[in-house]
């Protein structure tokens, strides 16, 4: 069985916990962290790190600061990592890319387009319905990565590093429901990488 760590990003435990559950859900065995336990000897000492998302805002330079030790073992770490929201954002700013507020919050299921199959899209469909709830995005993708979806909501819906197994999704694919399961899948496949 997979070791993923879980770095809980929230003020809180239980919003963190539907994105555990997803993982276990998938075969993975869950470590759970918040921020005071992050650093690159932590993610290297599991098979895969998944970042969570949160209420914080990557746009405000306290976010970053408060972040740093996160950012830096995104970095420097060697395992296989996934970004789920904010986590998918805190990656393309450990990368050099912008974080803006949006014109809108969106929280809803929006249709999203794969445009890089990849393993983390792998043997899914090339339109998939997924969660976005959130307040920013990332501008533009990070020097070094790829664009691997999009949404009618968020340009750069997923993304993935060119030469790491490092991906960032803007969309919550933990908050998956019996009629559209393609978030559940995502996860899926993600875990699949570490095996």
């Amino acid at each position: 069985m997979v070791k993923v760590l879980v770095v809980n990003n929230y003020p809180s435990r239980e919003r963190v916990e539907v994105l555990e559950r997803c993982l276990r859900g998938n075969g993975a065995q869950v470590v759970p962290v918040d921020l005071r336990g992050v650093s690159s000897r932590r993610f290297d000492s599991c098979d895969g790190v998944v970042l969570s998302g949160s209420p914080a805002m990557m746009s405000n330079p306290k976010t970053v600061s408060k972040f740093q030790p996160e950012i830096d073992a995104v970095i420097d770490s060697k395992v296989p990592i996934f970004g789920v929201c904010f986590g998918h954002q805190l990656i393309a700013r450990a990368f050099g890319a912008e974080v803006v507020k949006d014109v809108r919050e969106v929280k809803e299921m929006v249709e999203t387009k794969v445009l890089k199959e990849d393993s983390l899209f792998a043997s899914l469909p090339k339109s998939l319905m997924l969660m976005e709830s959130r307040h920013e995005v990332v501008k533009s993708t990070p020097d070094g990565f790829s664009r691997l979806a999009r949404s009618r909501t968020s340009r750069i819906a997923a993304m993935k590093h060119q030469t790491r197994l490092l991906y960032g999704v803007q969309f919550h694919p933990e908050r998956f429901t019996k009629t559209h399961p393609e978030g559940d899948w995502v996860v899926g496949n993600f875990v699949r990488t570490l095996r």
